[in-house]
């Protein structure tokens, strides 16, 4: 009688990050980074216009044009994080909420409605924020990894119609 060495189980696989969850990821930083920094200048521009900088004032309107289409991109890139990505889709409503806001935002500084341009401005300022921390905190690829759950089996993996 030959018996052999018992054999180690295999370990189960590793949850790794997928290229599509880094790429995904990465457009969303760089594209979330960008509309950070210019919904950051645009308090900037404003207060230089008020302090008499007059041209401020159009490189307040052309950043605030900017904006509203760049944000279309960044929904574009939330939604490709959440999909191909596997990254949450909450940062889609986020996304969603900037790119409805800054037409509505843009529209009500041209008409010179301030009371609401400016508790807009204040909100939008803080979601394109929010949303850039969510994506460039470190490890978010690695802990927002949601690994395929297997579908259980009926009556012993016979299949059932």
């Amino acid at each position: 009688m030959t018996t052999y060495p018992p054999t180690p189980a295999p370990a189960p696989p590793r949850a790794t990050v997928s290229d599509a969850t880094t790429t995904a990821l990465w457009i969303l930083r760089i594209l979330t980074g960008i509309q950070a920094i210019m919904l950051l200048a645009q308090p900037v521009f404003a207060g230089r216009f008020l302090d008499g900088d007059y041209p401020a004032l159009s490189t307040h309107g052309s950043n605030g044009l900017a904006l509203t289409a760049l944000a279309w991109l960044v929904v574009l890139a939330a939604v490709l994080a959440w999909r191909p990505g596997r990254l949450p889709a909450w940062p889609i409503a986020l996304a969603c909420v900037c790119s409805f806001g800054f037409p509505v935002q843009l529209g009500m500084g041209y008409s010179r409605h301030l009371a609401v341009h400016l508790t807009l401005g204040v909100g939008l300022v803080a979601t394109g924020l929010a949303l850039a921390i969510w994506a460039w905190w470190p490890g978010r690829a690695r802990r927002s990894y949601r690994a395929r759950r297997p579908r259980p089996m009926v009556d012993g993996g016979a299949r059932v119609r």
